[in-house]
């Protein structure tokens, strides 16, 4: 009765739909009219920068017949090239003076702008003969106050962005010209209608004078314009536009203001000219008046003048400048209340339309202020004035900037000396003005300083110098050129003005100046114009007193140059300043110089002595006239001494002369001989006048003053003597310097200088016979023994090597610990003496492996220990125990002869020891050295040695990496992040393509190890051997090779390959792999042992597959830990082990979607097996993924298409399951496949929603797949669409069987019309009709017509054989808007009724092509469901996680290979009922279900324990209640249970009860009859007893 109800609901509905449809259709009409303005005028303005635009509508019928419509067309044909728009054309016409609105029809508007907008909306034009008589065009006569800005053709275009026609504006009339493809496209009886609306503005001249309005009207109404009496002034076009021109040796700036009328002319136009920023720097000339004033027409100096083309002449007025109150300031009465500079008002009383006229006035820069580089802006604004309003119409800006570009340089011409030996030097300076400079330089001005106090002094003279020099008055010119012409400038027009500290320039040279300016005379300033050039030369006298003042023998003359203008500063508040490029540098004079032979005396000399000879005896000189020679020894020093060179200048007999020798070990020889000489200028030498010698014998130093020996004169002098060493048997090396010292009074004329400490050194290098050298060198590291008490981490060992020519008493040696960063502690200890030897050696000491070879190697040594007293100290703090200094005291002299050296063996305990692999702790121990002259101790040099963990053996994480066979991608980079250090070439012919991980074990890291080794390697679980290679060797591990083995047993698996190695070279690897245990074994050799960090070494890289299930199918991130071990040659002693992880996560599904979308549909992309790797099996012997679409998504099976990486099609099998939106494709192994379909988003238009879309491998969750998310989909029928019909929508019918996904014929299916007739949907009587599908396929056909807004029931009426039936009824709905903002009521209640609805059953159409259904049948085929029993009451039925394995046979003994294979895959904590089913059957075969065992083995007996996932299990099959495997083809269904193996009765009703329960009973009566003879047996004896006793 429910399903009766139902469908006379529906037709009910359906009566009701038909009753409004035209009214419906009516509503779209205007809806999609409004739609499409809208869009074209939004969307469209963008894409296309429309100006105008048509919207078309057409029909197949229209309410005119053909006759109407004819003569409608043929009005005006005679006249008219194109159809002219009457009265019964338009439908409305409305005007708008706002861009984003359509304006009214009727009524009045007050403008507040001159823009209008025009729409115009045509109806009933008969596209074919608008096509065939007028060519395709009409016209529409625009009013006359409207007035078009642009008669640029503008497309017209329909929904697809086609351009279906033209518009554009000519002669008063909108020209609509459609094409003729787009016409011919109508059907024969289409009409068009539509609208277009134009822009432009207002015709002034077409108002009414008085009050600015116009009345116009049109067929549907009458719309009044009302601008009011100022339309003119407010709404007329006027234009300013500003331009400057610039003379560079002009103060003027020269301005021209061009105002331009518009089509409607002007009035009462005013200009107003200010300056906006930097105004204090300019004044406008002409003497502008500050009443108005008419402008003339011709140039007449700076005065403002006018240029028109009419007799009406403009004025001018200067004034203030204008505000917000006064935008046109007024003129002032008294010309002193104009804040300067003002502003200028420049007023037209009228403009015609069009006219242009132009102002140019002239404005004069200051010369007073700094101009340079300040932006100097000026506005233009023109404005109509009507009574007291102000209407501002536009504005011009022009910044002008001053700039001056200049070359400024200062330079020496001359620099001689006078007879008095002052320096007479020459200076210019240099200025010129670049061309490129807009402006002249005024009241120019040069400076010149000695005692400049900028740039922190640097280039100031120190003010000991300065009384020493000064400018020569009369020196000074100023020269001018140009046009390369030197000009010297008359005196009289310029001016040089003297200072000495401040800026007080005066005209008199007073006292001796230190700063001077030029500048232009009273009346007759320097202006510098753009391209000219000026200079100055002057002369400074330097008096030679400045060496003496600076006591130097080379002085640094410094003077800045610096600049000056009125209208430019730069620096300090003036122009500029420089200095010349190389300073004046001084230096003819020399106070001491002090010279030391280079070589020592070859022979003994004897020196006579031929001139006065001195002694100091009670601190006197005197004569000494008994000798007159004396002897310098072999081996001596001689130095010589110059003093006062400074030609005849100064007196320095009275200063106080000394020389002095640093060292006990030297002293002086005989005699020092002084040698008097004089400046000759002629030859600019000196030259020797007399000698004089004074007894220095044995002494350290002297000291005399010259005038003590009779010299009083302005000469130079020369000392002249020798030094010795004494015996230099117990003497080393040693520094000896010998000083001399001038102080005192140096005189010249009447002026002293006192000189304080004047010196001048040398330092000899006196090397003695005595020599000791210590040096420290590390040894080697000893590994502690196991379960050592002390030295616990192990023993660094050094040697400390003394060698030389003695070590002599008390002499000591200090080995110390050195504590500083990155540096690791080690500890000093009271028995790290081991041994202190003295000899030759035999083996050195590098050369023996420890301490033992060492002694055995070297047998002739003498143990020296008990000849140094030992002391242990703790500067460092080390704790407890542990020392960080041990000093050695040689208690006597030992002789070192015949080159036997001392040797010290030292140990220390390091702190700690690394723990992380290439961790590696540094050690550094250090040697000092206190001689027996040495106040404190020398470090002599230090030793480092070094552990490393991993020093045999460590394992790094290398890279993950992904291969597809053509490319190989880092995932995550390691210790390589470069992708060629992975040998793809090696994995071609190994294990191919996949996911790798690939590790680095480095042997010999330390450099410790020697020989051959073997290296052990444990691959992963889930993991297969890719290859192994030696990778990279150490500088000092070239030879180190792969070699090969025997006796490994037959599972071992020899391998070699060949590749480029990290150095470069090709090399070759042989190793081992054990699939079995999965284990890899590689031998390595010959190590040697140097001892050095990762120079012995060498990497083999060890590259594995994934090919763990749960990685490559689950997506589950895994970390795979990789051990290797290190081994003896034989493999008997494992000798260290290192491990290391790889995280790998990977994808091999893809899923995407294109950015932008086709409507309602969605093209997806699946990518699978991305690497074409071999991928586990997952659905018995197939590769299937599962695609789970969202619940609004609607797919189109028939779209599926399936490509490999060649774009080659390729065969896959799909099935669909419509209830849960699945769909699963079964692909081929070890291909890339590119799986693409079409789904349609089940939305209303411009709503939005969320679209997921997940797709992942079968069996194995979505954890390991890719879920594809759009989060806001949305999509538009009308988007950029103009165009639209009334074609009806077509009805098809896709049939698909939905476990292969393949197209179903002659399926039959009735159509009915209904209804919907409140909440239920009812059929229309009489509206029905029925068809067959056709390769899936039905599509409805004529005379049946399927309509907008309409709900159709779709139901199967047969089903073929061997396919469930379906009963169900399917309804659907195409929905339009008809031209209307929105769906009609009714068509809202039936989309409300859909939406309820739970299934999929009920649809939407939102437009004709969703307008279908697709049905799907299942097959009847074998179902195969899975249960569990897990305990022995039979209560616990919880899945157990695994993948279970089906076989379908066609015997009952499962022999053979299945037909089919199927799984069914629990994860853990999925509690749901599973199944799988056969498909593609023969109806009559009966077939056979087995599950199949963990070897793959179909499990026929239900009694026998089995092994499934690892679990022994009993299982058992039941077919409608029957224990059988047996199923045929139409439903059957077949459950089968796995029961763990436990203890448990049988069910309760079977024979086997009655058997237990009479075997019970039998064993109760024979426990009581056993009992009974025992109770019986028991008391006889007791009678017994009894008798007995």
């Amino acid at each position: 009765m429910k399903v009766v109800q139902y469908f006379k609901h529906a037709r009910n509905l359906n009566a009701y739909k038909k009753k409004y449809k035209r009214l419906t259709h009516a509503l779209l009409c205007v809806f999609v009219l409004c739609a499409a303005f809208v869009l074209t005028t939004y969307a469209g303005a963008e894409t296309h920068n429309l100006e105008n635009y048509t919207y078309v509508s057409y029909s197949q019928s229209s309410d005119l017949d053909d006759e109407e419509t004819l003569q409608l067309l043929t009005i005006d044909e005679s006249t008219h090239p194109v159809y002219v728009l009457q009265k019964n054309n338009i439908a409305s016409v409305k005007v708008s003076t706002d861009k984003n609105s359509d304006g009214i029809e009727n009524g009045i508007i007050t403008p507040d702008t001159k823009y209008l907008k025009l729409k115009v909306e045509f109806k009933n034009i008969h596209a074919a003969i608008l096509n065939n008589q007028y060519g395709g065009s009409f016209t529409y006569d625009l009013p006359e106050f409207f007035r078009s800005t642009s008669t640029t053709e503008r497309p017209i275009i329909d929904d697809n962005n086609k351009v279906i026609g033209k518009i554009h504006v000519e002669n008063g009339q909108a020209i609509v010209t459609y094409t003729k493809e787009f016409l011919e496209s109508l059907g024969e009886h289409a009409t068009l209608s539509g609208n277009f609306f134009l822009e432009g503005e207002v015709d002034l001249s077409t108002l009414d004078k008085d009050n600015g309005s116009i009345q116009a009207t049109f067929p549907n109404g009458s719309i009044k314009l009302e601008y009011g009496p100022h339309y003119l002034e407010k709404y007329s076009e006027v234009k300013v536009e500003k331009l400057y021109t610039k003379d560079s040796n002009s103060d003027y700036i020269k301005y021209t203001l061009t105002v331009t009328a518009g089509p409607d002319g002007s009035q009462n136009v005013f200009v107003v000219d200010k300056f906006t920023t930097n105004k204090n720097l300019v004044t406008y000339a002409g003497d502008i008046s500050h009443t108005p004033t008419e402008l003339g027409t011709t140039e007449d100096g700076q005065k403002p003048y006018e240029t028109r083309n009419r007799d009406i002449a403009g004025q001018i007025y200067l004034t203030n400048q204008p505000n917000s109150d006064k935008e046109i300031p007024e003129s002032v009465t008294d010309s002193t209340k104009i804040n300067k500079p003002g502003s200028i008002v420049w007023a037209v009383d009228q403009l015609a339309p069009n006219e242009t006229r132009t102002l140019i006035y002239y404005v004069k820069l200051t010369d007073k202020q700094d101009i340079r580089n300040k932006d100097i802006t000026n506005k233009a604004s023109v404005l109509n004035k009507k009574g007291n309003e102000t209407y501002l119409k536009g504005s011009s800006e022009k910044t002008f900037t001053p700039s001056i570009n200049y070359g400024m340089t200062k330079n020496i011409i001359s620099t001689n000396k006078d007879q008095d030996g002052n320096y007479i030097v020459q200076y210019r300076l240099n200025f010129t003005l670049n061309v490129n400079s807009n402006y002249p330089l005024k009241n120019y001005a040069f400076f010149d300083y000695l005692n400049y106090s900028g740039y922190a002094g640097k280039f100031a003279n120190d003010n000991k110098m300065l009384p020493y020099i000064s400018y020569m008055k009369d020196s000074i010119e100023l020269h001018q050129i140009k046009e390369s012409t030197d000009t010297k400038i008359d005196s009289s027009l310029y001016k040089v003005q003297w200072e000495t500290d401040g800026t007080n320039y005066k005209d008199t040279y007073d006292g001796n100046p230190k700063r001077f300016k030029l500048s232009g005379a009273e009346n007759h300033p320097i202006t510098i114009n753009p391209g000219d050039s000026y200079y100055v030369t002057y002369k400074l006298k330097i008096k030679p007193e400045v060496y003496a003042a600076m006591q130097s023998g080379q002085v640094t003359i410094k003077n800045i140059y610096a600049n000056d203008a009125d209208n430019a500063k730069k620096v300090e508040g003036m122009l500029d300043r420089t200095t010349t490029k190389n300073q004046l540098v001084l230096n003819d004079y020399t106070w001491i110089q002090k010279i030391k032979d280079s070589n020592l005396t070859s022979n003994e000399q004897t020196i006579l002595m031929n001139s006065d000879v001195y002694v100091k005896k009670n601190n006197v000189y005197e004569k000494d006239s008994s000798v007159n020679s004396f002897v310098v020894p072999q081996g001596s020093y001689k130095y010589t001494v110059n003093l006062n060179k400074s030609q005849n200048q100064f007196d320095i007999t009275h200063a106080t002369l000394k020389d002095t020798l640093s060292s006990d070990i030297m002293h002086y020889v005989g005699y020092v001989k002084i040698t008097a000489y004089e400046y000759d200028e002629s030859s600019n030498t000196y030259k020797d006048k007399e000698s004089k010698w004074v007894k220095i014998d044995k002494q350290k130093s002297f000291e005399l003053k010259l005038s003590e020996l009779g010299w009083s004169n302005s000469y130079g002098y020369r000392f002249e003597y020798y030094a010795q060493t004494k015996d230099l048997s117990e003497i080393g090396q040693i520094k000896v310097t010998n000083t001399f010292t001038l102080n005192g009074d140096v005189v010249k004329g009447d002026q002293t200088f006192n000189f304080n400490n004047k010196t001048a050194s040398q330092t000899t290098q006196v090397n003695g016979f005595y020599n000791l050298n210590v040096n420290k060198n590390a040894w080697y590291y000893e590994r502690p023994v196991e379960n050592a008490t002390t030295w616990e981490n192990g023993a660094f060992y050094w040697v400390i090597e003394v060698n030389g020519s003695a070590i002599r008493e008390r002499t000591q040696i200090r080995d110390a610990v050195v504590k500083e960063n990155n540096i690791t502690d080690s500890y000093l200890h009271s028995d790290s003496v081991v041994g202190i030897y003295q000899g030759k050696l035999a083996k050195p000491v590098g050369a023996c492996e420890n301490y033992q070879e060492f002694l055995d190697s070297n047998t002739g040594l003498q143990d020296k220990s008990k000849l140094f007293d030992q002391e242990y100290t703790n500067s460092k703090n080390f704790s407890g125990n542990n020392k960080s200094e041990l000093t050695l005291t040689a208690k006597e002299t030992i002789k070192l002869e015949n080159d036997e050296n001392i040797y010290m063996i030292i140990k220390t305990e390091p702190s700690k020891i690394p723990a992380v692999n290439r961790a590696t702790f540094n050690y550094k121990n250090e040697v000092l050295l206190k001689d027996t002259t040495d106040k404190s101790f020398n470090k002599r040099n230090d030793a480092t040695q070094s552990l490393h963990d991993g020093a045999d053996l460590l394992k790094e994480f290398n890279c993950t990496f992904s291969y597809d066979g053509k490319e190989a991608k880092i995932l995550k980079a390691g210790t390589d992040s470069n992708i060629s250090k992975i040998s793809t070439k090696t994995l071609d012919t190994t294990t191919g393509h996949g996911i790798y991980a690939s590790w680095v074990l480095k042997v010999n890291y330390a450099g410790d190890l020697k020989g051959d080794y073997r290296v052990l390697e444990d691959i992963p679980e889930g993991m297969e051997l890719g290859y192994i290679r030696i990778k990279w060797h150490g500088n000092k591990a070239q030879s180190v090779v792969s070699k090969t083995m025997d006796g490994l047993g037959d599972d071992w698996k020899q391998y070699s390959n060949t590749a480029t190695n990290d150095n470069g070279r090709s090399q070759n690897t042989t190793y081992y792999y054990n699939k079995t245990t999965n284990k890899a074994l590689i031998k390595l050799g010959e190590f040697e042992n140097k001892h050095t960090r990762d120079e012995c070494s060498i990497d083999v890289q060890v590259v594995c597959r994934v090919t763990d299930s749960k990685v490559l199918l689950g997506g589950q991130s895994k970390t795979f830990a990789n051990k290797v071990t290190l081994q003896s040659n034989d493999g008997e002693e494992h000798l260290a082990t290192s491990s290391s992880t790889a995280a790998l996560e990977k994808n091999s599904l893809d899923k995407s979607h294109p950015e932008t979308f086709n409507g309602q549909t969605i093209k997806y992309t699946i990518t699978a097996n991305t690497l074409s790797q071999k991928l586990p099996s997952n659905d018995g012997n197939k590769l299937t993924l599962v695609d789970k679409l969202g619940d609004n998504l609607e797919l189109d099976i028939t779209s599926i298409e399936a490509k490999d990486d060649a774009g080659n099609s390729v065969q896959i099998e799909k099935a669909f399951n419509p209830e849960t939106n699945t769909l699963e494709i079964s692909i081929p192994n070890e291909k890339k496949i590119i799986i693409t379909y079409t789904v349609t988003v089940n939305i209303a238009p411009d709503t939005s929603t969320k679209v997921s879309n997940k797709v992942y491998w079968k069996s194995y969750g979505n954890d390991g797949g890719k879920n594809d998310v759009i989060p806001d989909f949305s999509y538009n029928l009308n988007a950029g669409g103009s165009t639209t019909t009334t074609d009806n929508p077509h009805l098809t019918i896709k049939k698909i069987d939905q476990d292969n996904a393949n197209p179903m014929s002659g399926v039959t299916f009735d159509i009915y019309e209904c209804k919907l007739n409140g909440d239920k949907i009812q059929r229309v009587e009489g509206s029905t009709t029925s068809g067959e599908t056709e390769n899936g396929l039905y599509a409805v056909q004529a005379p049946f017509v399927t309509y907008y807004n309409t709900i159709y029931e779709v139901k199967e009426r047969n089903t073929p054989d061997g396919y469930m039936k379906d009963d169900s009824s399917y309804y659907i709905i195409c929905v339009d808007k008809k031209n209307s903002d929105d769906y009609a009521d009714d068509v809202k209640q039936c989309i409300a009724y859909f939406d309820k609805q739970s299934n999929k059953k009920y649809k939407v159409a939102y437009s004709s092509t969703d307008f279908n259904l697709t049905i799907y049948n299942s097959q009847k085929g074998i179902l195969v469901k899975k249960a569990f029993i897990n305990n022995a009451t039979g209560t616990s039925h919880k899945p157990v996680s695994g993948t279970y394995t089906f076989g379908l046979y066609d015997n009952p003994q499962g022999s053979g290979s299945p037909l089919q294979v199927k799984t069914i895959t629990y994860s853990t904590g999925e509690t749901e009922e599973k199944y799988t089913k056969f498909i593609n059957l023969n109806p009559k075969i009966t077939y056979y279900v087995f599950e199949l065992d963990d070897e793959g083995r179909p499990i026929t007996n239900t009694s026998q324990e089995v092994t499934v996932n690892k679990l022994p299990y009993v299982v058992d099959y039941k077919v409608k209640g029957n224990s059988t495997s047996k199923a045929v083809v139409g439903g059957d269904e077949v459950i089968v249970t796995n029961s763990l193996r436990t203890k448990k009765l049988p069910s309760a009703g079977s024979r086997l009860t009655l058997i237990y329960r009479q075997l019970g009973l039998a064993m109760v009566g024979a426990s009581c009859i056993v009992l009974l003879i025992i109770y019986k047996n028991r008391v006889k004896k007791i009678k017994e007893e009894e008798i007995g006793k």
